[in-house]
């Protein structure tokens, strides 16, 4: 395995057990975010669970919502949301950049 798979944030690098450590839960909740579908984890050959770092942080915020007193329907809908933001915010940032050089030519007119 090349030490560069670890800088892609989607690298599944992490078991059951190293991503509950990380994130200061127990294996079960891992688990039932699995079932559940709001993390994925890839299996390795063995059918163990491999988590990113994308799905870490995934989990992560589920926790938080949840101790915030969200259920599981709320959460889930809460981090759909803020994704979808995150990605509309890039694509504005993206455009922009593409529009900027036409800006700067169109201003002197």
């Amino acid at each position: 395995m090349g030490l560069s798979k670890l800088d892609d944030e989607h690298y599944p690098a992490f078991t059951t057990g190293q991503a509950a450590e990380l994130l200061g839960v127990e294996q079960p909740f891992l688990r039932s975010l699995d079932a559940a579908g709001v993390v994925s984890p890839e299996r390795s050959e063995g059918g163990h669970r491999r988590y990113s770092r994308h799905q870490l942080n995934q989990a992560g915020r589920m926790r938080a919502l949840f101790d915030e007193g969200h259920n599981l329907y709320s959460a889930q809908r809460i981090l759909e949301l803020e994704n979808e933001l995150d990605a509309a915010r890039e694509e504005i940032s993206r455009l922009r950049q593409r529009l900027a050089p036409h800006r700067d030519s169109g201003s002197e007119e």
